[in-house]
């Protein structure tokens, strides 16, 4: 007896069988699609590297030593202290593609420091007599500097980054301490000639400046720099005289503390581009 089959029980035959495939191909391509990464694809972006070009003004606060410097002919008892205020401007381009995340700059900065004292003072008159006058006593300490830095940018969020760097500066420090007869009159120059610490030093230097400086772009045309760098500075080796009075008349035993040297923290505001 042979057994017939209707053409609609070959149909949902065959449909079966067809859904039953398809089901197994489906769950299978499902089991690869969850194992694929998409952080192994060669073609995934990558991250874009640190670029700026600016200029800025910057303001300074050194933190020198004054110790050998107040000592020095101090008759009035008045002596610096606090971090020397300089300002200046900078300028900086990033080496991309040369050097990815590097970037070279140039910077200037001018500062002063000053004490003025007045009061009554025993003055040698040219007969050998002496007489108290009122003098004006003046102490100035002025920073002048240029310098070329080299950092390497780290970008852990965007708009911020990270740069450790190197400056190399060179200039010259200004030290000077005048006794003015008060009032001040041409007449009296035979008196004011008498007057001792009229004298003005001029100290010319080399330094080396370790840098970190953390800045945020508030936009792709403004930012802003906070840098903390210490100096380490020695006789400029250019001159033949690193340290001069009255002009350029060699002038020597100078304490070894008396430099331009110490902790400096830097702020500045920046125009350019930025991109990170």
């Amino acid at each position: 007896m042979k057994t017939k089959f209707s053409p609609i029980k070959n149909i949902f035959t065959v449909t079966v069988l067809t859904l039953f495939l398809f089901s197994n191909s489906a769950f299978s391509q499902d089991d690869e699609f969850e194992n694929y990464r998409f952080d192994d694809d060669k073609t995934s972006s990558q991250k874009t590297p640190y670029f700026a070009l600016s200029f800025g003004e910057t303001a300074s606060f050194l933190f020198m030593n004054y110790d050998e410097i107040n000592s020095k002919n101090n008759v009035f008892n008045d002596e610096f202290s606090g971090p020397m205020l300089t300002w200046g401007f900078n300028f900086f381009t990033a080496l991309s593609p040369l050097i990815n995340n590097a970037r070279l700059g140039v910077s200037y900065q001018t500062g002063s420091k000053y004490l003025e004292t007045s009061t009554n003072y025993p003055l040698l008159l040219p007969n050998g007599n002496t007489v108290n006058q009122n003098v004006n006593f003046y102490r100035n300490i002025s920073l002048r500097a240029t310098g070329i830095h080299f950092d390497y940018a780290f970008v852990p969020l965007k708009s911020l980054a990270i740069l450790p760097g190197i400056g190399v500066k060179w200039g010259n420090m200004i030290l000077e301490q005048y006794m003015t007869v008060m009032p001040a009159d041409w007449n009296n120059i035979g008196v004011t000639t008498t007057i001792p610490f009229n004298e003005k030093l001029n100290y010319k230097f080399l330094a080396f400046e370790p840098t970190v400086n953390v800045e945020y772009a508030f936009t792709g045309y403004l930012m802003f720099r906070a840098s903390a760098s210490y100096m380490l500075t020695m006789d400029s080796p250019f001159v033949k005289n690193a340290w001069t009075i009255n002009g350029n008349n060699a002038y020597t035993g100078v304490p070894e503390g008396v430099k331009p040297q110490g902790f400096s923290v830097t702020l500045g505001l920046y125009l350019g581009l930025f991109n990170y």
